[in-house]
């Protein structure tokens, strides 16, 4: 692989991800193609180009060939679910190096992966398409109520809900997030609502068919049934769901036919032991990469961006102490008014580092999803226990006040 590779980005999610990969030494010409509402500020020296949808694939096909008529494209780079199906499609299509269309659409596409790590012998929760809103219904009663909704393409929780019967459903119908799904370009997945006691997830880097690195992390609560604040730690090594883990993780690899990427994989922990959730080909979201970094020295972006340039990863790794964990501390759409100050954070015990996002006085925007946070707490404890106990001290002792917009 040359250094210098002219780089198509796939970019449809507002992320700091652009300003991370222009100072990459291996990328030399950065064209971007990306959707409306979704532009940053790219610089002078980078080709950007706006499409409706990225998920048209005739669009990007046509777009894909302009750019190729006037330079040459060495690598596709889609860091999210939203761009992955296409890169994928464009890749097979030009003959380009890298993930092909039907592994792409295995990690994007919620309703193949599923059928793909059934068929591969991994314990999920039972599941079924449904093509549009109104065959919610029909799943459920196959399935058995309550369920969980979502795009079969998509990210962040966005757009995913839990039904609890067919009562809630008809409500459910009446509400905006009901009209935000009925204007999806894609279908849905159905899947039994899991009762489960406690949520993981497992990140990894992989390197022709091998996994290079992992760790196994528990999140503070389950995501869907989450209270104020989104956090998790990372068990130790030794741990026997991160054991468990390890070796399902590998299993969903293989089943997906994935040769080299970054991983982020969930499980339910329930009675019958755990189950495998959802795997996608990219890092997790939010402050997750950063935990891991600081934890294990590796820097899962880094090695998302020399995957997808043919690179090898560089991994610096180092050896983990005690039990390192994050929270997302809380938010929500409107004007900040009242906020605890980032020293009272940092004093807290087991805190070793905060990151304020957003502070008194800026307007928090009505879009959020599961990683969206006012600030990020990094605790460090002898064990998951305690991590988890100083997380929750911190909760307690911070406050926000935000006065909704339309106030």
């Amino acid at each position: 692989m040359t250094l210098h590779a002219n780089v198509l980005l796939l970019h449809v999610m507002k992320n700091v991800l652009p300003d991370h990969i222009r100072t990459a030494d291996e990328i030399g010409h950065l064209t971007v193609i990306t959707e409306p509402g979704h532009v940053q500020q790219y610089g002078a020296d980078v080709d950007v180009h706006v499409v409706e949808s990225v998920q048209n694939l005739e669009v990007m096909r046509a777009k894909v060939l302009e750019i190729l008529r006037e330079r040459r494209i060495d690598r596709i780079f889609a860091p999210f679910e939203l761009g992955q199906s296409a890169a994928g499609y464009l890749r097979s299509y030009f003959g380009l190096p890298g993930t092909g269309l039907d592994v792409a659409n295995n990690f994007s596409n919620k309703y193949a992966m599923k059928q793909r790590l059934a068929a591969g012998g991994l314990p999920v929760a039972d599941f079924r398409l449904a093509a549009g809103l109104h065959q919610v219904p029909e799943a459920a009663d196959r399935l058995g109520w309550p369920v969980v909704i979502k795009p079969v393409i998509g990210g962040g929780s966005i757009n995913v809900s839990v039904i609890d019967g067919p009562e809630d459903f008809e409500r459910f119908c009446r509400t905006p997030a009901a009209e935000r799904i009925r204007a999806l370009p894609v279908p849905l997945l159905a899947e039994r609502f899991v009762r489960m006691s406690a949520e993981y997830h497992f990140d990894a880097i992989v390197e022709d068919g091998q996994v290079l690195f992992s760790v196994g992390s528990r999140y503070s609560s389950p995501v869907l049934a989450r209270d104020s604040f989104l956090g998790s730690c990372i068990l130790p090594a030794d741990d026997p769901n991160r054991r468990r883990m390890t070796e399902l993780h590998a299993q969903a690899v293989n089943s997906l036919g994935l040769d080299s990427g970054v991983t982020h994989m969930e499980f339910f922990e329930t009675p019958d032991g755990l189950l495998a959730g959802e795997i996608a080909c990219r890092p997790a979201g939010g402050s997750f990469p950063e935990c891991i970094r600081m934890h294990t020295g590796v820097d899962l972006w880094r090695a998302c961006l020399e995957l997808q340039l043919g690179l090898t990863p560089k991994l610096e790794l180092k050896a983990e102490e005690g039990v390192l964990a994050h929270c997302h501390l809380p938010v929500s759409p409107g004007l900040i008014v009242e906020q605890t100050p980032e020293e009272e954070l940092a004093a807290l015990p087991s805190v070793v580092r905060v990151d304020m996002l957003r502070r008194k006085g800026d307007v928090v925007p009505a879009h959020l999803n599961s990683a969206s946070a006012s600030a990020v707490v990094y605790l460090r404890g002898d064990s998951p226990e305690e991590a988890e106990a100083a997380m929750r001290r911190v909760v307690e002792a911070y406050h926000i006040e935000i006065v909704p917009e339309s106030s």
